[in-house]
């Protein structure tokens, strides 16, 4: 006669169950949609990114965005990403980065590449440039990442000490060498550059020796000639009195400060560097110039485009999910958006869209990137650490003549073939 309880309790539970199932289907009637980026923390583009997401929101009632953002430093934002998508929970939409360290989620499977759908919306597609498109393949030829903003290489000047001096800009090489050394006589140091901590330095004079071509090349056929050109003509800019006289010694920082405080009239480096700069007025951004015998075109550029939106295949073959994830990446990387992204971090728009309300420097170096002829990713983020390493280490011995640069690139050749999979 009891029998019937457990029936009944099973019932009931049922009956529970579908009513919560009821209850949370009306509380959270919505298409849910998983984003990770990495607009946390104190990134200056997470008010942008968290304005967006409510504002997509109210423009689409039904959509309920769980916004799973963190800071991109250290190493949780790529564990957690790795981890998501190795275990099959993938976010709908994820902000990451490109090339080598996206490819484990690429090969995966997990996300969509762009073509099919860039083909079906040509007004969103033709609104990246080329030259932003080809940098952000993966290694099969495809677009899985739509960026938003990037960075830039260059040459900063101080326009006042130039002035001063009745000295052109250093546009072309020429001009760079006078500059150099009228600057050096006058007690002026004419390049704030760390010979410790190189790296802009190594790729600039790599690129101005040998274009695209050869800043690219990556020990794939050897040692191309221009990196010996490039290393070497670093000693004789040297030779000249190019760089303060404990270049040997200083770090980047304090190359920074120099060139902040108007001691040193010139710096190669990134487009990170602004924000630090007090009288950014006085400040120029050109491309680095193309030394004598170089094969760069006067327009070629160390820049970047090394993070993006990628879309979940699962979210956008899901028909409950109406492709809104799509629209989603769609509207926060409209020209519009991109716009307030670039105002918030200073970067480079990846489509093209003027930033307003920037000091005039950040806009030279905006359009420095549109009117590039080739944007070229810096070399360490081409080669293995360990091989750039050797490279930048053994500047301070050619400079000081203890080692060739072929010998220096030798090494560090040898280095790469050790680090390349067998």
């Amino acid at each position: 006669m009891r029998k019937w309880w457990p029936s009944l309790l099973a019932v009931v539970l049922i009956l529970v169950a579908a009513l919560t199932g009821c209850s949370q289907s009306a509380d959270n009637g919505k298409i849910k949609l998983r984003v990770v980026t990495m607009f946390g923390g104190t990134d200056p583009a997470k008010k942008a990114y968290e304005q967006a997401l409510k504002d997509f929101m109210k423009a689409y009632p039904d959509v309920e965005i769980v916004d799973e953002s963190m800071t991109a430093t250290g190493d949780d934002f790529r564990t957690k990403v790795k981890t998501d998508f190795a275990s099959g929970n993938e976010p709908d939409v994820t902000f990451f980065f490109t090339g080598a360290e996206a490819e484990p989620i690429i090969q995966s499977g997990a996300v969509v590449p762009y073509e099919e759908i860039f083909a079906k919306d040509k007004a969103w597609s033709d609104a990246l440039s080329d030259n932003v498109k080809q940098q952000v393949k993966a290694k099969d030829g495809k677009i899985y990442a739509v960026p938003i903003t990037g960075f830039y290489e260059g040459l900063f000047v101080n326009k006042s000490l130039f002035k001063r001096y009745g000295l052109e800009l250093p546009t072309d090489w020429e001009k760079f060498t006078k500059a150099v050394e009228t600057f050096s006589k006058n007690g002026i140091i004419p390049i704030a550059g760390s010979l410790e901590e190189s790296y802009y330095l190594i790729e600039h004079f790599i690129l101005s020796a040998g274009g695209p071509a050869g800043h690219n090349s990556k020990f794939d056929n050897g040692i191309h000639p221009s990196w010996a050109q490039g290393l070497e003509k670093i000693k004789e800019v040297y030779d000249m009195g190019g760089f303060p006289k404990d270049a040997l010694t200083i770090k980047d920082a304090q190359a920074q400060e120099l060139f902040k405080n108007k001691q040193a009239a010139m710096i190669v480096n990134g487009s990170w560097i602004l924000g630090g700069l007090t009288d950014k007025e006085d400040v120029e951004v050109i491309p680095f110039p193309v030394m004598l015998g170089g094969k760069a075109n006067p327009q070629d550029l160390v820049a970047g485009y090394t993070s993006g939106f990628y879309l979940s295949k699962k979210s956008y073959e899901d028909k409950d999910k109406k492709g809104l994830a799509l629209e989603l990446i769609k509207y926060l990387t409209s020209k519009e958006m991109v716009k307030k992204f670039a105002e918030a971090n200073g970067g480079v728009p990846a489509v093209d869209t003027k930033v307003e309300g920037l000091p005039t420097v950040y806009q030279q170096g905006h359009q420095m990137v549109q009117e590039a002829n080739s944007l070229s990713l810096p070399i360490d983020a081409q080669i293995s650490a360990e091989a750039f390493n050797e490279i930048r280490k053994g500047i301070p011995h050619i400079v000081q003549g203890k080692k060739t640069a072929q010998e220096v690139l030798q090494a560090a050749q040898k280095i790469e073939q050790e680090k390349m999979p067998k």
